[in-house]
């Protein structure tokens, strides 16, 4: 669908599409740009420099940091790190319609606005629910075969995955904040919308013509005609009963409704006879467009799909590659049958619908093995050459499991075709593509590798290729701060210093424990230079807290802000025998309102996305480096950790009652607080305003009532919303329309907190 004028937040105009085209259409990539820390508390200390190859941008130079065991998200100093937004709060649409942030956020793309690197809009993957933190419930809990989830219950799990666009706006601060409400804000969940299917295989059985919903949705790209690429990726635990093999979820044998069958990932299941195949696949999206719900692709394949990175060559087929995420598993490249036209939006939405599928071949082997776990020399060849083999069209529903049977002959998928688990693939600055290979324990892979992939001739369609195992993850025996190596490879990115980033992904369950990770302390995000003097070399720039992972790095436009993800904070509680359901003290995480291993400020650990900017000299508050600022001895440390304030009371209300007595709310808060509640709304007519004399206020939105109340102890509160005298009668005879109400909360630090609702009376 073409843009179209949005009032007040902006336009959708076509140069909108062509400024953020022009930024990554030439780069080829599939991104717009592409201390100790000690139980106690926190010590900045860092020495080791982190020169990138010439040329400045604002993190190309930084004062490299220690590996943390600590619970705290930490940059270098000379940066603020900012919580944007976290799981459960709440922005809105235009039309009023609340929305919620949801949980495990991975994937993030900037899509400006109006051509503005201080404007856009932020579409983020939110890859799994958590089911103790959602509710309380712990694998070992839940009895095989029976219904223990409500259906509510699925249905917050529902609610909490899928997708999330999130309109953001810059200050002259340099600190980002929403905007809501606004036209631009929406989600795609676990059970809503309608996805189409597209390509050679929509329509067939198992498959049909549309998903209800997204799930499991992990990494991403973008596409040059501005639209997001959404990965589903660990979808076969969703549908199966608890306690199965597999299982994580059991939406349909555990509280589901009837309908809730398609999540089952085959065998035939129930009366069908035919396996679902509705989720698995590579979702498009238009962030631009607040009318699109999004399409998924089956020319691309169905299997655990980890994300996806272009490159477009002049005058060569579109070409997207993929990786399966999962041990022993490949990467792919599906190449175009319809070529990119800049312009020519309709012809470019199509060119994801048919065209070729390819898995690599690598010789003389796929998989980097080692003699023992941990090692990190390995005991065969590090580089090589390859071929690309093509995916039969009846291989597309099944990829992985259907290459595996055509394969099947001695060990010939496992010899040339399977990887140590491929997360992300990116293309790099030289065309060249890059591949996080995370760990694999069947061939004792603890720490990774980034492997480059070189096109014959450097033709993204050429049918053999030559690879290198590019970098090494595992501890590399450099004395400087903040050099002693990454391990288990995730997400990457490229600056525009040729520089690339890299997020690791060392399971929860392996951190800070004894063996091969020990070095480590918690995942972290690092910088590797690809030129100048220290070329290779991994220097750790960010930290982060207990049993979390650091996902989604992405640049805005001018690099002046790093947007990352903190995905499942305290992810072992879920798990653990000794874990309470609402009791703090038992969790291992309490970020980011609180520091677990500093004993500060108890509270649920919530998935979250952060800003990193580096702090101007003009800007006013420079904002801390870590979230939360650690306390210091007699309370100098100022507090920047942000209310949390819930809205209890119903969505619908009594008009009478708004026009005579007001309207009471409740209101839970988790610390004394300043309150201002605000209802806003639109009546049906203009006629009493124009014997108001005010006329010219016909069909905007007005302030109904506006309340300030002082909280002075955590807990829950009650306000009254009360209409002045005028608008009392105004309201005896105009209706209102759906009004949006807003709660603000302002602790004694000025940390703010905001929630809206929907408000329909009757």
């Amino acid at each position: 669908m073409e843009p179209t004028t949005v009032p007040e937040t902006g336009k959708l105009t076509q140069s909108t599409r062509r400024s953020f085209i022009r930024g990554i259409a030439t780069a080829g990539a599939s991104t717009a740009a592409a201390v100790t820390l000690e139980r106690a508390g926190i010590d900045l200390f860092a020495t080791a420099t982190a020169d990138a190859a010439p040329g400045t941008m604002p993190f190309s130079q930084f004062s490299a940091i220690a590996p943390s065991s600590a619970d705290a998200f930490q940059v270098p100093e000379g940066y603020r790190a900012d919580v944007l937004i976290r799981f459960g709060d709440e922005f809105a649409s235009d039309g009023g319609e609340t929305l919620a942030w949801g949980y495990n956020n991975d994937f993030l793309a900037f899509f400006p606005l109006g051509g503005k690197p201080d404007e856009g809009l932020l579409f983020a993957n939110h890859e799994y629910p958590s089911p103790f933190f959602q509710h309380g419930y712990k694998e070992q809990d839940l009895d095989p075969g029976k219904h223990t989830k409500s259906a509510a219950d699925v249905q917050a799990e529902q609610d909490a995955v899928g997708n999330s666009i999130l309109h953001v706006k810059r200050g002259i601060d340099g600190v980002w904040t929403i905007v809501s409400p606004s036209p631009y804000n929406r989600r795609i969940y676990g059970d809503r919308p309608a996805l189409e299917f597209t390509g050679p295989r929509a329509g067939d059985a198992g498959i049909g013509d549309f998903a209800n919903g997204s799930l499991g949705n992990c990494s991403g790209g973008i596409t040059p005609w501005g639209t997001a690429l959404s990965c589903e990726e660990n979808f076969d635990g969703y549908g199966l009963a608890l306690g199965t093999s597999d299982s994580q979820y059991g939406w349909v044998e555990n509280g589901g409704e009837p309908e809730d069958a398609e999540y089952h990932p085959g065998p035939p299941y129930r009366a069908t006879g035919t396996p679902y195949a509705k989720y698995g696949w590579v979702c498009e999206h238009d962030p631009y467009d607040p009318s699109d719900s999004g399409r998924k692709h089956t020319a691309l394949g169905r299997f655990r799909h980890e994300n996806t990175a272009f490159r477009q060559a002049p005058g060569k087929p579109f070409v997207l590659y993929m990786g399966d995420d999962k041990a022993n598993e490949g990467i792919y490249r599906f190449v175009s049958a319809r070529a990119f036209q800049p312009g020519r939006p309709a012809n470019n939405r199509r060119i994801l619908e048919a065209g070729a599928l390819f898995i690599a071949r690598f010789e003389p082997e796929g998989r980097r093995q080692f003699a023992e776990a941990g090692d990190t020399e390995p005991i065969n060849a590090t580089e090589g050459t390859g071929t690309w083999v093509p995916v039969l069209e009846s291989e597309l529903d099944d990829t992985a499991t259907k290459l595996r049977a055509r394969f099947a002959a001695g060990s010939e998928y496992d010899t040339h075709f399977a990887t140590n688990r491929p997360e992300d693939v990116e293309v790099g600055p030289d065309g060249s593509v890059f591949v996080a290979l995370t760990n694999n324990s069947t061939v004792n892979d603890s720490h990774g590798s980034v492997r480059r992939i070189a096109e014959d001739g450097s033709d993204p369609t050429a049918l053999s290729f030559t690879w290198e195992d590019y970098a090494a993850g595992g501890p590399t025996g450099r004395a400087g701060v903040g050099e002693g190596g990454f391990s288990s490879p995730d997400n990457l990115v490229f600056d525009s210093q040729k520089n690339v980033w890299v997020v690791t992904d060392i399971s929860s369950s392996s951190l800070n424990r004894p063996g091969p990770y020990e070095y480590h302390a918690n995942n972290a995000v690092f910088m590797v230079p690809t030129a100048g003097a220290n070329a290779g070399v991994a220097f750790r720039f960010g930290n982060a807290p207990v049993e979390a992972e650091i996902t989604g790095p992405y640049f805005t436009p001018d690099e002046s802000t790093l947007f990352l993800n903190v995905q499942h904070p305290g992810e072992t509680t879920g798990t653990s025998a000794d874990s309470v359901f609402g009791d703090m003290q038992t969790y291992s995480s309490w970020w980011p309102e609180g520091n677990r291993t500093a004993d500060q400020n108890p509270s649920a650990p919530l998935p979250s996305l952060v800003a990193v900017t580096r702090i101007l000299e003009d800007a006013g508050e420079p904002g801390s480096p870590v979230i939360p600022p650690p306390a210091a001895p007699g309370g100098g440390e100022p507090d920047r950790t942000r209310p949390r304030v819930e809205l209890l009371s119903r969505g619908r209300q009594s008009l009478g009652r708004l026009r005579t007595r007001g309207l009471a709310f409740r209101v839970r808060v988790s610390e004394p607080v300043t309150l201002t509640v605000t209802l806003r709304g639109q009546l049906t007519t203009g006629r009493s305003l124009r014997r108001l004399g005010k006329a010219s206020a016909r069909g905007k939105v007005r302030r109904i009532a506006r309340a300030r109340v002082r909280v002075e102890r955590a807990g829950e509160v009650t306000v009254r919303l009360r209409p002045s005298t005028s608008m009392r009668l105004l309201l005896r005879r105009e209706r209102v329309l759906p009004a949006l109400l807003q709660v603000k909360a302002v602790d004694a630090a000025r940390n703010t907190s905001t929630r809206t609702k929907q408000l329909k009376f009757k």
